[in-house]
């Protein structure tokens, strides 16, 4: 199921930016990709506020995605992320298809020295982005987001350089940008300390297989922790490669 929602919405998305440049913008032409990205609620967030007018690029359609984002955060944590998001679906996609066809297990894993560290980074980069779209009143993050110069069609020489850097990384180290520099992914990942939705281990019960481990697509490798980490994408692929019926699974915890 996770496959068909994930690829519906790889495919909503590069319609709108297709149909956006064959068309064109404007009153009579198609929404732009910007319109729907809900990253650009978060943006525009000061200037409405501020202003009451959103940014240039952007529009209402933002702040009402951003919204149903943060409420299905609220109920499922960083959701979004393993199932929605089209950047996120492309990563996974592009590193299934090199083991494929190199017929080795990529990507691989960042040692865990660096890898932990490099987490908090997406935190660094979303402050970053706030506090420039703030100072200039402009997107400032649109001509360098690796997600917008893939689907929107609009490529800037920087932008390109991005993406390039993050579809290498991507191929090397599973979800790169989701794991160390995506901003709305560090939005969403404080939901999943709050969201009642768990995934949860009966350890008594693991075999201790490590399946769960080496099927994670955010490398979130430490059992007891996966239920509550801010890294979990609630993919569920941990659930499904348990050979135990039970071990793991996703519950209703409203305490604790």
């Amino acid at each position: 199921m996770r496959r068909i929602v994930q690829a519906a919405f790889v495919a909503i998305v590069a319609y709108v930016g297709i149909q956006h440049i064959v068309i064109g913008g404007g009153p009579t032409g198609a929404p732009s990709f910007d319109a729907f990205c809900p990253f650009g609620g978060i943006e525009s967030l000061w200037a409405v506020l501020t202003t009451g007018s959103m940014l240039q690029k952007t529009n209402w359609s933002n702040l009402v995605i951003l919204l149903a984002t943060l409420a299905t955060a609220l109920v499922a944590g960083r959701f979004f992320c393993g199932w929605i998001c089209p950047f996120g679906t492309v990563q996974e996609w592009s590193g299934r298809i090199l083991s494929l066809l190199t017929g080795k297990r990529l990507p691989l894993a960042m040692p865990e020295a660096i890898d932990r560290p490099l987490r908090y980074m997406k935190f660094v980069v979303l402050a970053a982005i706030i506090l420039a779209t703030v100072w200039a009143g402009s997107l400032i993050f649109a001509e360098v987001c690796p997600y917008r110069v893939l689907f929107s069609g609009e490529v800037t020489t920087l932008g390109l350089i991005v993406l390039g850097a993050v579809a290498v990384g991507s191929l090397v180290f599973e979800r790169f940008w989701c794991k160390y520099l995506c901003p709305l992914g560090a939005v969403l990942a404080v939901f999943n300390k709050i969201t009642p939705f768990k995934v949860t281990c009966d350890t008594a019960a693991c075999l201790t297989c490590d399946k769960c481990a080496r099927t994670c697509p955010m490398s979130i490798t430490d059992r007891p922790e996966r239920i509550d980490s801010i890294e979990c994408i609630r993919c569920l692929e941990c659930v499904e490669s348990c050979p135990k019926e039970g071990v793991l699974d996703m519950e209703l915890r409203l305490l604790g």
